[in-house]
């Protein structure tokens, strides 16, 4: 386990106990359930019933993930490659010339030019490798949507050459990347899965509102999701967001239409799933 995170330099050990990339996944392809856990910490045991957990690394040790690994949970650490959070203990090294902005809906998140060398070895070298050495199975790659077009898409060569610093840095370990639809084909030999939120329901950041994800948005995420699944063998999966028990069975009957794996839950992320 590490101390600090200059003692994570160097890209962890690959351990005989370790599996290789293709089984890890041919697993997460598999999974018909998956589980986010990011703005809580959830008991070892109550993560153990998952068969994919999706976890901000800070709060589990080695110890707790090589406990699920043994409950044959496939662990997935939370990286946020597109911006600078001002709570993590890395934040001290983040040159403020890096920082595009604050993004004004996620307190305590500032924008990151991904260009940047600087940032680019700090995400590689550093923060994907600390998380790594607690033997996570893989990396959540969060944020590429930073380069969409109408937020920062200048620096899409960016995000894509990190993604693909990442693959190069470690080869054994799952790499699952979160939205970032309009590069998808990119990076695609890289990555291992992709995520998307609000496919068949929805969240709005700025009015707090919950709905029905429209058909038009919602037949254009399927299809990427689908699309992907198919030229890769990836895995697909689908993070949905509902108030009511209505909305929740609106996302689920719709995802189980679809065959797509999703997690139903409120914005806040913190492992109260609505999924039965």
């Amino acid at each position: 386990m590490c101390v600090g995170l200059a003692a994570c330099s160097a890209p962890p050990e690959e351990l005989d106990t370790v599996p290789d990339r293709e089984s890890r996944r041919a697993k997460l392809a598999e999974a018909e359930a998956f589980l986010p856990v990011l703005s809580a910490v959830m008991d070892v045991d109550a993560l153990a019933k998952t068969p994919v957990a999706i976890l901000d690394p800070d709060p589990y040790t080695a110890d707790d993930i090589a406990r699920l690994r043994d409950e044959g949970v496939l662990t997935l650490g939370y990286l946020n490659i597109g911006e600078a959070e001002t709570f993590r203990r890395f934040y001290e090294d983040v040159d403020p010339t890096w920082i595009l902005g604050d993004n004004p809906m996620w307190e305590g998140h500032q924008f990151v030019d991904a260009r940047n060398q600087g940032w680019q070895r700090l995400i590689v070298d550093r923060v994907a490798s600390a998380i790594l050495s607690k033997e996570f199975d893989g990396l959540f790659l969060d944020m590429a949507d930073v380069a969409a077009p109408g937020v920062h898409p200048e620096t899409r060569d960016g995000i894509e050459r990190l993604i693909l610093r990442l693959r190069a840095a470690y080869p054994m370990h799952l790499l699952v990347m979160n939205r970032g639809l309009f590069l998808v084909e990119d990076v695609e030999a890289a990555i291992d899965g992709l995520a998307v939120e609000g496919v068949f329901a929805r969240h709005d950041l700025q009015t707090g509102i919950y709905s029905q994800t429209p058909q038009d948005q919602r037949s254009a995420l399927v299809a990427a999701l689908n699309g992907f699944r198919e030229r890769t063998g990836g895995a697909a999966l689908v993070i949905d967001y509902a108030d009511s028990e209505a909305l929740r069975q609106h996302a689920e009957a719709e995802a189980e239409l679809e065959g797509l794996p999703v997690y139903i839950g409120t914005i806040e992320l913190a492992g109260r799933g609505m999924t039965p």
